[in-house]
């Protein structure tokens, strides 16, 4: 890390000379990342990666004309080019009579979000974990759902193999604008996926955390292994609509798209969000509240977005109906709205999107969930999602993976073959009979430094249209 002391002094020296150049406000924004991946397949660590990546990101506003320019260079003269570049540009740049300000100072509330632990995670450390779980597979680990759909004994870990990915990383953010922010805050997280994997069938679980001390590894094995059935046949499940209990995986790999489509600004402007023409409207079923909170330390707190402004609590979805979306400085400005806190990394040019958003928890385990299908499907995890059928009904289809079983009676009974489903999650999410009390926590794809943290649900009614073929 270089630390906060020497990147604010950068960012300030940076935005004077700006302003010597001829800015009117300037804005200079750091992000720095050191990260490491170990990749693993048929219980053999495969593959060592390591990444990092140092960027400045300039954004000069000059009689309400934009310029934005960035370098990955340190060097003075490298960033002093960068510089005179966004000057350049916002010269050239067309007017925008909405924008004639940069963000304004905030105080910024004072988390721990970095663990030395975690940053100081080698690979050697990884491989030693990694060769645990490879050891306790060979040597038959049971675990409790395989006990129950295995009775006998059979399907204890022989003849199952672990792979996936395991991720640290090490982030600095640090913002600096002529008009006085001044922000920094460094960052660590741990993220482990893991499957594993027989002739027949595979398990995923997976684990996120800032701090690597916090994710039970034994906890995820037991999880995974636990849906991997050696010597249990998949069935097919006739197309139709079951009732469905969906994992936390399963819920977020819907989530990403939800906020990808229709919580952002920038789609809701141009009408493609379901959102557009339903703020105030019941979309969802009342037990679902779908929140961004930078400052709820449940999940992955980040006091400030990429152009310093202090992140609040944005309620988009409250008891099923539709509130707000998230905005940034500019899109806020041309709406005559106030900035949500949801600003991305300058370049990025799809607009502000939510990146800690939650969906409230509620009152049931797991198991219990289980017990209340009569007749539906569990569903581990979807991948291969389309959510642009149509954005306006939120409507997707996928593919379940890792893991779905057909549930009869409040109870597991087999494990199911590989679905495709095509639904509105719109009307999905107004069919919620329950949801867990347990929520698990999801690297975001918009921000390193976010998360989405999400329970499982049990959905009334959900459309499978076939079958696929299986291909791992």
């Amino acid at each position: 890390m270089i630390g906060k002391d020497r990147i604010i002094e950068l960012l300030k020296s940076l935005t004077r000379e700006a302003r010597k150049n001829g800015a009117g406000q300037a804005e200079a924004l750091y992000v720095g990342s050191h990260g490491s991946t170990t990749r693993f397949a048929n219980s053999v660590v495969a593959q060592n990666v390591k990444d990092s990546n140092r960027t400045i990101y300039f954004r000069i506003l000059l009689d309400k004309r934009v310029g934005i320019a960035s370098t990955n260079s340190l060097h003075i003269e490298d960033l002093r080019r960068c510089l005179k570049k966004a000057i350049a540009i916002a010269k050239q740049s067309k007017p925008l009579d909405f924008f004639d300000f940069l963000p304004e100072p905030s105080k910024y509330p004072d988390f721990k979000t970095h663990f030395p632990e975690t940053a100081n995670l080698t690979i050697s450390d990884k491989i030693k974990m990694l060769d645990d779980i490879f050891k306790k597979l060979k040597s038959g680990t049971k675990s409790p759902l395989t006990l129950i759909l295995s009775p006998k004994g059979r399907g204890k870990g022989e003849g199952v193999k672990a792979g996936g990915a395991f991720s640290t990383l090490e982030t600095e953010v640090g913002i600096v604008n002529s008009n006085g922010v001044e922000a920094y805050q460094p960052f660590t997280s741990a993220n482990i996926n893991l499957i594993t994997s027989s002739a027949s069938a595979s398990g995923f679980a997976s684990g996120f955390e800032r701090d690597i001390k916090k994710i039970d590894m034994d906890k995820l094995l037991a999880t995974t292994l636990g849906k991997t059935i050696a010597n249990k046949k998949l069935k097919k499940l006739k197309p139709g609509r079951y009732a469905v209990l969906l994992e936390p995986a399963a819920v977020n790999e819907i989530l990403e798209w939800l906020v990808y489509i229709g919580f952002g600004a920038e789609a809701f402007i141009d009408g493609t969000s379901f959102m557009s023409g339903t703020m105030g409207k019941k979309i969802m079923d009342k037990k679902i509240t779908i929140y961004d909170d930078g400052a709820d330390t449940c999940g992955f707190p980040v006091p400030f977005d990429f152009e310093g402004v202090r992140k609040r609590r944005l309620d988009i979805i409250k008891n099923g109906v539709a509130k707000e979306v998230a905005y940034d400085t500019l899109l806020a400005r041309r709406c005559r709205k106030k900035t949500t806190g949801h600003a991305l990394i300058i370049e990025d040019i799809e607009g502000p999107f939510p990146s800690n958003v939650f969906i409230k928890e509620g009152n049931h385990s797991l198991d219990q969930m289980v017990s209340m299908v009569e007749r539906g499907v569990i569903v581990t995890r979807f991948h291969y999602v389309n959510g642009l059928l149509d954005t306006k009904t939120a409507s997707m289809t996928g593919m379940t993976r890792d893991g779905a079983f057909y549930i009869e009676d409040g109870k597991i009974k087999y494990p199911l073959e590989d679905m495709r489903f095509t639904e509105s999650i719109l009307e999905a999410f107004s069919r919620v009979e329950a949801i867990s009390s347990e929520r698990e926590a999801f690297p975001t794809p918009w921000s390193n430094v976010g998360a989405n943290v999400v329970p499982a649900l049990f959905i009334k009614e959900f459309n499978f249209s076939d079958q696929i073929e299986r291909g791992y």
